[in-house]
């Protein structure tokens, strides 16, 4: 008996473990579908016609029926998966936990049957049955020790290796800490290394150029010093020639002044009319300027006018605009703000009353758990949408209410620009009075001016012909002492230049020497800042070298921390991949399945517009027999496409129901 009740426990949890799965398999699976007849009906069903076999015989209206229909079922099914998978991760919990409370059952359903066993036995035939019972006992023991044995096998295969996964977790952070503050140092050095060697290269281009520099001053002052002994022997020869010259030129002035009273009362005439003359045309010249700046001015301020009124209506147009468009943006506001929203708050409690009536059920009441855990999902769900339409009801006030800020500062704007177009053109028509009075004025000045220049050339003419008859008379000593001044000017410059070419290199040469001792001093600093800079280098480089050989050091360690973990985690990988595989699979079906819906809602508008399009040419007055021909040759390709969508949603998923009579 001890045996037998053994057996029929290990039956038990074998028919659990087979059955139950095979429970929620058909729970998934099977479902009450419309099934599509592919084989022809002899007749009309109550139901919607066989899509495969009838679609172009149909009428339009059933064959969108037909599609809503499917549209409906699949949403159905999918919303009704989605709950079954829900239900599905809840009965896997439950049968884990039944199947726990089973093996405690199963435990103490051991434990009575052996003492059941073993008082029958002791009251019947204890010694007959004492070796079969001490056979079954043993049995057991060894399968439960051999149980046990395999618990504590993968409790000590685990734990380890848990354990050393924190541990080379925890290691592995604590290296990149290290490595990333490595790194840090790394990278200040480089920065404080790449400092140093730029203020060593400035240091000793400074120096470089410093000794330039000296080099050149001392070229310098030895070339000044040759130039200014050149320039005092020109000097000196100047000198000599200039003391002749000014001989000659003594003698030929005491001949002049006789010669000269008398052309000067002729020449101060002639100056006279001619500055009279040149103060004539200024005056010419400045009136007919002013008339022309007025002209201007005034063309200018008349052809502004006119474009300041235009640009004036523009503004106010735009005004009126933006005026519109801030009360359009207000009427949205005030339409999304008083748009009714589902009250969430109502929805959770009304949540929480289903889940407080599923809590209290008592027993085992499938049927009714099943409705409140359909009530729940759907209830959560429309907590969700609630919570959804509030926030995007609060997003939209927020966008509207920055679109209507956003065409107030606009309007601000135009109503600024509109201010300053106003006050520029009241100023420009004030202006223009004044402008046009000075024009007047100017024009007048202009017709004096031009009198009184006439008069002017008049005595200048007069004034010249008398200066040439007085001018004659000294024509011939004139020429005597032009040529005699021609040559003085020369030689005088000549021994000017000479002096203050001398005088200015003098002042050059001590310049040199007064700028010779700072250079000195420059190139002394500069190369004390070169020494100064490649000792820091050198212990910069020292820096970096021992940073890189510490990163070296961490990266080696981080690089053994990692491995170890990946080692670690490979061991999972097959559990993962395969967890991931059927992830992808559930989510490469549900996306084929909406591509291929939304082809089948396309294309039965499609036939819907087109098989409008055929009636409308079979019920024409004169039938186009060729129009109404290559239009069914279009129906019937859209009938063709519409029935490779329906084999693409059959081959996705054989449960969709997709349309027609019962079997």
């Amino acid at each position: 008996m001890r045996a037998t009740s053994a057996k029929s426990v290990l039956a038990r949890r074998v028919a659990s473990a087979v059955i139950l799965p095979g429970v929620l398999t058909s729970m998934l699976v099977v479902a009450p579908l419309a099934s599509a007849e592919t084989a022809p009906v002899s007749g009309i069903c109550n139901g919607v016609t066989n899509q495969l076999g009838h679609r172009g015989n149909v009428q339009p209206n059933l064959v969108k029926a037909a599609a809503s229909q499917n549209a409906e079922q699949i949403a159905t099914l999918t919303a009704e998966r989605a709950a079954l998978v829900t239900t599905q991760n809840t009965l896997t919990t439950q049968i884990k936990t039944a199947e726990a409370e089973i093996a405690a059952l199963d435990a103490e359903l051991a434990t009575l049957v052996g003492k059941i066993d073993t008082t029958t036995m002791s009251l019947t035939k204890l010694e007959a049955d004492k070796a079969t019972l001490t056979a079954a006992i043993a049995a057991a023991n060894t399968e439960l020790t051999t149980l046990q044995g395999q618990k504590t096998t993968l409790v000590n295969q685990i734990t380890p290796l848990q354990t050393q996964l924190t541990a080379a977790q925890t290691e592995l952070a604590g290296l990149n800490t290290q490595k990333t503050q490595a790194l840090a140092d790394k990278a200040t050095k480089d920065a404080e290394l790449v400092e140093a060697k730029t203020r060593l290269d400035s240091a000793t281009a400074a120096a470089t150029t410093a000794q330039t520099k000296v080099n050149n001053q001392l070229a310098a002052i030895g070339t000044a010093t040759q130039e200014l002994a050149d320039l005092v022997a020109q000097g000196d020869a100047a000198q000599a020639l200039v003391d002749a010259a000014e001989k000659k030129l003594a003698d030929a002035r005491l001949a002049l002044p006789g010669l000269e009273a008398t052309a000067k009362t002729a020449d101060t005439n002639a100056a006279a009319a001619t500055v009279a003359v040149g103060q004539a045309e200024e005056n010419l010249r400045l009136a007919e300027q002013r008339v022309t700046t007025l002209t201007q001015q005034i063309g200018t301020i008349e052809a502004r006018l006119p474009l300041l009124q235009t640009e004036i209506a523009g503004l106010d147009g735009d005004i009126t605009t933006k005026n519109a468009e801030i009360a359009a943006k207000q009427k949205e506001i005030a339409a999304a703000t008083a748009t009714p929203v589902a009250d969430a708050a109502t929805l959770k409690t009304q949540l929480a009353a289903l889940e407080a009536e599923l809590a209290a059920i008592k027993g085992n009441p499938d049927k009714k758990k099943q409705e409140l855990n359909a009530s729940i999902t759907a209830k959560k769900a429309e907590i969700a949408a609630a919570e959804q339409q509030a926030a995007a009801k609060t997003a939209l006030i927020t966008a509207l209410n920055g679109d209507l800020t956003k065409l107030q500062g606009e309007l601000a704007t135009l109503n600024s620009q509109l201010s300053a177009k106003q006050q520029e053109s009241s100023n420009l028509q004030q202006q223009l009075p004044g402008l046009q009075t000075s024009l007047a004025g100017a024009n007048g000045q202009v017709t004096s001016a031009t009198e009184t220049l006439a008069d002017a050339k008049t005595a200048q003419t007069d004034a010249n012909t008398t200066l040439t008859n007085a001018n004659a008379a000294v024509t011939a000593k004139k020429a005597e002492i032009a040529a005699l001044e021609a040559a003085l000017p020369g030689l005088t410059g000549d021994l000017t230049a000479a002096k203050a070419e001398i005088t200015t290199k003098q002042g050059e040469l001590e310049a040199l020497e007064e700028a010779l001792p700072g250079l000195q001093a420059t190139l002394t600093a500069a190369n004390t800042a070169v020494t100064t800079q490649t000792a820091e280098v050198t212990k910069l480089d020292g820096e970096v070298t021992k940073l890189v050989a510490t990163l070296g050091t961490l990266n080696t360690s981080i690089t053994d921390a990692e491995n170890a973990i990946l080692s670690l985690q490979n061991q999972l990988t097959p559990l993962q991949t395969s967890l991931n595989t059927l992830n992808k699979a559930i989510s490469d079906k549900e996306a084929a399945l909406t591509t291929t819906k939304a082809d089948l809602n396309a294309l039965d508008a499609k036939i819907v517009t087109e098989s409008a399009t055929l009636r409308t040419l079979e019920s024409a007055k004169k039938v186009n027999r060729d129009a109404v021909a290559a239009q069914k040759v279009v129906v019937a390709a859209l009938q063709a496409q519409y029935k490779v969508v329906l084999d693409r949603i059959a081959v996705i998923d054989g449960t969709i129901a997709l349309g027609g009579c019962l079997a």
